[in-house]
Formats: C-alpha cells, structure tokens, sequence
C-alpha cells in the first residue's frame, strides 16, 4: 500500500531525530527526490555512503514495509503536486470529493456576494441601455471573451441587434462604428487589459454607453464605465485568474439577459421562440 504522505516530508518531520547515518540517507532523498525513487536499495546505500541494512531499516522506520514501498510512494508523490501554490486551500491529499465540495462552496460563495454587491438601480439602468439601444457590442479578451461570447449567444435570441467577435483589431472597429445610441457590454476580470481598456476609451470618445463587468471596483475599466458591475470572489484564497469570478461574471451577464428579455415582452418571446425553432429543426 502507498502511503498518503511524502516520503520527503515523513523525512523532514522526523529529521532532528534521526542517526547520524540515517541523516545521510535522509538528506539524499530529500534533495534529490526523483532519484531516490528510480534507485534501488543498493544504489542509495552506495549513494549515501551507508548500506542497505541501514536503508532498509530507515524505511521501516517510517512506516514503509519494505524498499520498494518507499520508493513508489516517492515516486507517486513526485508526480503529485506538494504544494499547489495557484490553488491554496485545496491540499495535494485531498480526496476528489473534498476538491469538489471546496470548489463548489467557492463558487457559490462568488454568486451570492456579487449579488449581495449589485444594487437594483444599477440593473435597472443596464437593462434600459440594453432594450433601447440601436446595437449592443460585447467586447471581452482572453478569458473574458467567454462571457462575452455567452452574452452575445444570448442576447442573439432576443430581437436586440447583437454582435461579437473575438479578435482585438475586430472589436476595436467595431467600437469606432457605434454611437451614442449604442451600447457596449466590456468584460475584464483584472479591469486593465490594455487591449480592453483601448476599446472602453474609444466606445467613450464615441459617446457609447458603456456597460463594465470586471472583478474590481477601482479598476480603470470601472473609471471608464456608466455602469459598473463588480464580480466578487474569494480569489485570494486560489488565486486563480478570475477562476469563480468568471462564474459570476456569467451570472451576471444571465440576470441581464433574463431581464431585458421580460421586460421586452411578447415580441421577444417570439423571437427567442423562432430562434428555439430552427435550432431544434436541426437536431431531428
């Protein structure tokens, strides 16, 4: 049976308290890892300067039942994480299960303080923007294209006049041509993409209402919005680039779609109806 924990931390735990000899075998393994575990007994004696009688009893020690125990665990444990640096609360022991709880906590913990930071006027602004403008861009980069690309597949059922593209230069120019009339919908977790924040400023300089879905309140694409909405996550503790605020993020952009969609009424009921249709008409 492998054990759970490193070969190299058992190690390092017990260090202090080991022999003279058994220090010499255990500073090898914890300095040169990956070969300690492609080593056989004899090797790591010669290695280490001591015999494999000592090797052997030094893996005793720690739990293991013979050599070639210690050496897979090592070797397992060399292709496992032993710190996740990205990810800091989810241990390299975790079970699947434990990961997923603490994935799923995190996540729905980003949608409830997102929502409990949107005050209702700021939705109610948004969506009047959204119904009554002539065309509504959405404009997102790298990550963020995500959520602009899941708005633009929803608004795209509605009878709103939508468009999308992934490319910098496209949404640039696409930027140039909308108007005071328009709207533009920007996402970006970090709010200072450069990219990003060249297409807020020119939808600006063109007097477009600008719509800001980013993950920072004083982020310059928040300075550069009418209306500002701020995804909220515990980032610090996984530190991943936007991992739950992208979750929210698409929440919001949903709760933004669902509302326009009311309030606009029975025309765009059907039109989002005509749009199930075809879809369906391919699927038989």
């Amino acid at each position: 049976m492998i054990k759970m924990s490193s070969p190299v931390q058992l190690l390092k735990q017990s260090f202090e308290d080991l022999s003279r000899t058994n220090k010499k075998i255990a500073r090898y393994v914890i300095d040169n890892p990956q070969a300690a575990s492609e080593a056989n007994i004899e090797d790591l004696a010669a290695k280490t300067e001591t015999s494999t009688a000592s090797v052997s009893r030094l893996v005793k020690t720690l739990g293991y039942g013979n050599f070639r125990e210690f050496t897979l665990s090592l070797a397992y444990t060399q292709l496992r994480p032993q710190n996740l640096p990205i990810f800091k609360d989810i241990d390299a022991n975790d079970s699947l299960s434990t990961i997923a709880d603490k994935i799923f906590t995190s996540s729905q913990r980003a949608i409830r303080d997102t929502r409990n930071g949107i005050d209702e006027n700021d939705f109610a602004r948004a969506v009047l923007r959204i119904i009554h403008c002539r065309r509504l861009g959405l404009f997102g980069l790298g990550g963020s294209s995500v959520i602009a690309l899941d708005g633009y597949h929803k608004f795209l059922r509605t009878s709103i006049d939508c468009f999308y593209y992934p490319d910098f230069d496209v949404q640039l120019m696409q930027a140039v041509k909308l108007g005071e009339d328009d709207c533009g919908i920007v996402v970006s977790h970090s709010g200072k993409n450069r990219q990003t924040l060249k297409i807020a400023e020119t939808l600006k300089q063109r007097k477009v209402p600008v719509i800001g879905i980013t993950g920072y309140q004083d982020s310059p694409l928040a300075n550069h919005s009418d209306i500002t909405f701020v995804s909220s996550s515990d980032e610090s503790n996984y530190r991943s680039e936007g991992m739950y605020s992208l979750i929210a993020q698409m929440t919001i952009i949903d709760s933004l779609f669902m509302m326009a969609t009311v309030r606009m009424g029975p025309a765009t009921e059907d039109t989002i109806q005509n749009v199930q249709n075809i879809i369906e008409s391919t699927r038989s």
